[in-house]
């Protein structure tokens, strides 16, 4: 493997890592992703530029592992916008900026793989020496876990759409004979101490967490925990 492809594994590593939460390792063997099956995503920064191919199906097994998605119930559209936007995130922490390549008949580069736990991500990285021109040397200060090079126009749109955001205190298994007998007074304790925070639900995820407090006689939220923002942007499936 050349000395800046494997350099680069070792910032990759680390970005990652950070990006989902949790540590993750990359090594310099591996299979290469297969051209019928890889995500493309390439990788500016200054002096370097990066083609990156990863292999769709076992992303969606890694993005599961992480808990970005969860098994089953992943698609490959999800499984692209999802990744796109860690590769954004890593790319932007690097003084850099992401976008998609054009699809390779093969994948290019060293191959290598990205281990998660039990998930394994195969990859090929590929470390080209980049033009000194001005749009390519100034770092693109995008926000974490942002979508990659959509265009702003349409991203604003998306921020505008309104989505139904619940507070979730705990919750309990009944019998539906105990459902039945339920009556005025009755109380049903939940799998939540008093103590706990409470969850913050849009759609079907957890978005953040935080305390209950009373806002000009209602109720209200303190957020003390906020999702990767990654995970916060996967909760936008609900409104497709």
């Amino acid at each position: 493997m050349k000395e800046g492809a494997r350099s680069w594994l070792g910032k990759l590593e680390a970005e990652i890592a950070r990006e989902l939460g949790q540590p993750v390792a990359l090594a310099a063997q591996g299979d290469a992703p297969e051209a019928s099956r890889s995500l493309v995503d390439r990788i500016e920064v200054p002096g370097a530029r990066l083609t990156l191919a990863v292999d769709s199906e076992d992303a969606a097994g890694f993005l599961a592992e992480a808990r970005v998605i969860e098994a089953g119930q992943a698609d490959a559209e999800m499984v692209r916008e999802l990744w796109s936007g860690i590769v954004a995130s890593v790319a932007a922490r690097l003084g850099g900026k992401a976008g998609p390549a054009a699809p390779l008949a093969e994948p290019a580069g060293d191959p290598c793989a990205l281990r998660l736990g039990s998930a394994v991500l195969r990859m090929a990285i590929d470390v080209e020496a980049a033009e000194s021109e001005a749009e390519e040397t100034v770092p693109v200060r995008a926000a974490a876990g942002s979508m990659g090079s959509r265009p702003a126009g349409n991203f604003d749109l998306l921020l505008e759409v309104e989505l139904d955001a619940s507070v979730r205190f705990g919750s309990r298994e009944l019998e539906l004979k105990d459902l039945l007998e339920l009556g005025p007074g009755d109380v049903v304790e939940l799998d939540r101490n008093v103590a706990d925070p409470v969850d913050l639900i849009v759609g079907d995820r957890i978005v953040a967490r935080g305390e209950v407090v009373l806002v000009n006689g209602n109720f209200g939220l303190r957020v003390t925990e906020v999702a990767e923002p990654v995970r916060r942007l996967e909760s936008i499936r609900c409104i497709a």
